[in-house]
């Protein structure tokens, strides 16, 4: 997760789409800025959120509706282009380890 939080850092990508299993589940999530992240843990019994710890909560929920899922992808999401950031294969074939990929 530390690896795709800085990816997503570094290009700068300001919405997020989710593939799974070949099919968009989220076509343009709006990724947090730090000054919202951090404005967000000022309310009263708010957690405090860094852009690892959103992702993995946003991944989670994820998965919880779509337990089967065997191919999991995330795009950075501009008005001119969309770009791989991260892949993953929760769900591997027997006698393989699940993985996950960075992308270039």
């Amino acid at each position: 997760m530390p690896a795709i939080a800085r990816k997503v850092q570094r290009l700068g990508c300001r919405r997020l789409r989710l593939i799974v299993d070949g099919e968009v589940v989220y076509w343009a999530l709006l990724v947090p800025s730090e000054a919202e992240l951090e404005a967000h843990a000022r309310f009263p019994g708010m957690p405090r959120w860094t852009l690892e710890s959103w992702l993995r909560g946003l991944l989670e929920r994820f998965e919880a509706g779509w337990p089967q899922a065997r191919t999991v992808e995330l795009l950075g999401v501009w008005p001119d282009r969309v770009e791989p950031v991260a892949r993953a294969f929760p769900k591997a074939p027997e006698g393989y380890s699940s993985s996950e990929e960075t992308l270039c």
